[in-house]
Order: structure tokens, then sequence, then C-alpha cells
């Protein structure tokens, strides 16, 4: 720890909320790739404490120049901040409040993918969310928030209907973001929120689940479906490097023509089954597991470019080649059949024009 921060650092207990907790090891990181070390973490357990938490940081930045970072979900795979500051950690304020009726849901801060998806399932209902479990609900709908619902519902950033947030202005205050109420805020966190404050609460629309079925009419074969992605992978046990399809298939009927192309390739394993929305990424449980180094990225494509993929086989083929612990990395090349859903509302995000993702998982 920095002993001239540890010094800046002693009023502190007395100077936030006295049931707030403060850690000085509350390490927990996705990668621990270029892992920092803040000097202290700050647990907050409520609205006041964030409020009371953003004013002293006002304070301190101008004054003393130790700089905070809110954090949730912990899947960033980079540090934002080392012993020169204090992370303020939101997973202790953490919740959901389901209106069926008008079909929102209003979250707090630290509430996780998961839950969100699990409580509106209860009512009946689904929204765009992170398709990891631990990924924070709130920083995933302000950063835009791709999902496999997105042809349907739309990005994250578009479920977006009205926020709480604590500004900096006036040495920290909270105000209220809705279409009526500081609207060009309103337009901003649609995409690029966590520029601007720090979001105790997010108001988002959802869905009933009739949406994620054909409905007479609405698109015919074979375009049933939302989409799906290719993996290039070397699954355990065996470790066999394989083509993995996972067609993802939202409709009532014809899924044997859909799936012909793929079947009449004669694949090793062939299997599928209905997976409820609020269980989609479980599977994906390993992958969110914190340590170990790693690296995720994503790049947005206009198109399929076959050659390229084919490139990158070749130079997983090498990567695998060369260092036997790349077995675990995989790259995947995720496709829209239908574009994503037109927003009725105006924002900052840029995602729409993207119909095809590639993940590098390294």
């Amino acid at each position: 720890m920095c002993a001239n921060t540890l010094s800046k650092l002693s009023g502190l207990r007395t100077t936030v909320a006295p049931d707030c907790e403060i850690l000085h090891e509350r390490i927990r990181r996705w990668t621990n790739i270029d892992r920092k070390i803040p000097t202290a973490t700050i647990l907050p357990r409520s609205e006041e404490d964030c409020l009371k938490t953003v004013k002293i940081r006002v304070q301190w930045v101008l004054q003393l120049s130790i700089p905070f970072e809110p954090t949730c979900g912990g899947h960033s795979a980079w540090s934002t901040i080392g012993e020169e500051g204090i992370i303020i950690d939101m997973s202790h304020y953490a919740d959901v409040h389901v209106e069926a009726d008008s079909k929102t849901a209003t979250l707090a801060s630290g509430i996780l993918s998961k839950q969100v998806g699990v409580r509106l399932a209860e009512a009946g209902l689904f929204t765009a969310l992170g398709n990891g479990n631990t990924v924070g609900a709130i920083p995933y709908s302000l950063g835009g928030g791709a999902s496999i619902t997105s042809t349907i519902a739309g990005f994250g950033s578009d479920q977006i209907v009205s926020a709480r947030v604590i500004i900096t202005k006036d040495g920290g205050r909270l105000v209220e973001v809705a279409e009526k109420e500081h609207p060009d805020l309103l337009w901003a966190l649609r995409g690029a929120g966590q520029f601007f404050g720090l979001v105790t609460q997010l108001t988002i629309r959802a869905h009933p689940f009739s949406l994620l079925r054909k409905q007479q009419g609405l698109y015919p074969p074979p375009y049933a479906g939302p989409g799906g992605m290719m993996m290039i992978v070397a699954p355990p046990p065996t470790r066999t490097p394989s083509l993995v399809i996972a067609a993802r298939y939202t409709g009532d009927e014809y899924p044997e023509v859909l799936f012909k192309p793929l079947n009449d390739l004669h694949p090793l394993v062939t299997t599928g089954r209905d997976v409820p929305i609020q269980n989609f990424s479980d599977a994906r449980e390993v992958l969110c597991a914190k340590g170990d180094f790693k690296q995720f990225g994503v790049v947005g494509l206009h198109d399929f470019d076959a050659e390229g993929f084919l490139q990158t086989i070749d130079t997983w083929k090498k990567l695998v080649h060369d260092c036997r612990d790349a077995i675990n990395t995989g790259f995947h090349f995720q496709w829209d059949s239908r574009p994503i859903k037109t927003p009725d509302i105006e924002s900052v995000t840029s995602l729409h024009g993207i119909r095809y993702w590639q993940y590098n998982l390294v």
C-alpha cells in the first residue's frame, strides 16, 4: 500500500456512512493480466451510502488527488486503478424490482444479469442481458449491450427508460434522469453511461415471453431463428480441435428445414434442447471464473469474410502447436439472421449497424 495514500485515508472511516464496509484486500479480477491492487475498496449498502461516497470522492479528488472508480461484476479485462486510488464496489447494493403491468424492471447498482433474468422470468418477461451470469446488469446496459435477443428486443441500452445518477456537479448530487428530466443525459446514458456519474438505479424495459416464439406472418423460414455461433475450440476431455455450430432457434415450426444443411454435413455429435431464457448462459459459468491469465475481445463486423475466418483457424492451429497451453483458447463468430431491432428512442449507441461479431478468448 502506498504510504502517502494511506496517510490521506486516515479519516476515511469517520467520513463515510458508519455501516459502509471498507476492505483493504478485496481483489476479484476476471483476469490476472496487468492486475492492479487499489489501496482500499469501499462497499456501499444503500443509495445514501453511494451519495456520501461520491461527495467524499469529489472532495478528495480535488484536494488530495485520490481517484475513485466504481465496479460491478468484476468482468473488465483491465485494471482501472492501482494503489493510488480506491474502488467503489457496488456488490452489496443490489436489487431488482419488477413491474409486470408496465413491463419494466428497476435495477440497483450491483445487480447481476442472472439475478435480473430469473426475476423477470418469474413474471413471464425477459430483456436484453449480458451473456455471462455474473456480468453487472447496469454497466452492461450503459455500455450498449449486445445479447442473444438483440434482433427481438434490441440492445441493452435500448431498454433504458430512466435512471438515478449521482453526478459530481455541486460537490455531488443525485439527479432523476428521464425523457422529460435531463433528456440529454438520458441520451448519453444509452450507450456511454459509464462516463457521466455513478448510476444507482436503472429502470429498463422488459418483454413478454411470447416474443421468443414465432408468430404467424411475422417472419417465414428459414429466418425463424435469431442467429447462432460458429466456434473453433478444443473441448475437454479429449481436447480434439473442433468446429462447433451453435444455432439458436426460437420458432415453433420447420426446425428440420432450418438445420438440414448442418445435418447433411454429418456432424460427430448433434445435440439440441429447449433452454429457458434465464438459463441460457449457465453453460458459460466456467468462462466467468475469476483469476488466471486470459484475454477476451469482441470485434463488430459488417459482413462475414470466409477467407478471414479460415485464416483465424490457421492462426489458432499455429498458436496451439507453438504453445500447448493455448489449447484453452477459442475463437467464435456470431451472426444474427435478422437485423437488430430498430429502437424507438434516440441514443448514443453506435452498434445498430453490426450484424456479425467475432469473440476472441485467449
